[in-house]
């Protein structure tokens, strides 16, 4: 009897199943917790594939897997070298002669909702851990072929060779002079946001860098080193012409901001 004696309340049942109606009705246990709590100790079960998230409770048990995650123990496809090695020989064949291509290439998260959705799920999702498996996998699938390597106008984020502009936008010595130095001098050298004097940038409050310079740019044609310094002469006359908006931040607060641009 002494077994099943509620906790909460010392009453005294024949049975398990007794005891289990009272924390329920009495005391608003729900039965997979009064059951973690009676059998398991409090420690909810976690599924067995090793992710660490707490399996269901169905028809009065907990199940041993997360639904889907038993394929990741036991796959006869996922865990099929052979299998996996035809099927990457046949991508590669295909991105050979055509019959498969990059879905999307040319797309942005500006003119793609689905790259957009998908960005924002990636980036909640992935751990520092995820973020290493994920890079050293995508470089083992170009090394081998089965990610085909695109260079150039060729790839999915080509803009008309921006990225090079704006590291010349960057390092030119009349953007500080002009720009960043009359930001930093008005806020004080300090960041506006966390008040430190450590590291500090200057911050685009309404465009940015990239969005500038994209003005400047036709992303089908290939610049020559002139012309590209010709486009630099004039993303920064933008910023002193149209006095772009800005604010000191220190580096850890602008990475906070947007941790994923390439920015001023």
């Amino acid at each position: 009897m002494e077994e099943h004696k509620c906790k909460r309340c010392s009453k005294e049942f024949d049975n398990y199943d007794s005891l289990r109606r009272h924390n329920g009705r009495i005391h608003k246990i729900k039965s997979k917790d009064f059951y973690v709590e009676f059998y398991l100790g409090g420690d909810y079960p976690k599924c067995k594939c090793g992710c660490g998230e707490i399996v269901n409770w169905f028809n009065g048990e907990f199940k041993e897997y997360k639904r889907g995650h038993i394929s990741r123990i036991n796959n006869n496809w996922g865990h099929n070298q052979t299998a996996i090695n035809n099927s990457a020989e046949t991508r590669k064949e295909q991105f050979k002669n055509g019959e498969r291509s990059i879905w999307n290439v040319g797309l942005t998260k500006e003119s793609d909702i689905r790259l957009k959705k998908a960005g924002l799920k990636i980036s909640k999702s992935y751990t520092d851990i995820r973020r290493l498996e994920y890079s050293k996998r995508m470089r083992e699938n170009r090394l081998g072929g089965i990610v085909p390597t695109q260079y150039g106008k060729n790839h999915s984020q080509w803009n008309g060779g921006s990225s090079t502009i704006n590291m010349l936008v960057r390092n030119n010595k009349r953007l500080y002079e002009n720009w960043i130095y009359p930001i930093l001098k008005r806020d004080n050298f300090k960041c506006t946001n966390c008040g430190s004097t450590d590291r500090l940038e200057v911050h685009h409050n309404d465009k940015t860098m990239a969005s500038i310079i994209s003005e400047f740019v036709d992303k089908t044609k290939e610049y020559t080193f002139e012309e590209k310094k010709t486009i630099v002469d004039g993303v920064i006359k933008y910023h002193t012409v149209k006095n772009v908006s800005g604010k000191v931040l220190c580096n850890q607060c602008h990475t906070e901001l947007h941790p994923s641009y390439n920015y001023i």
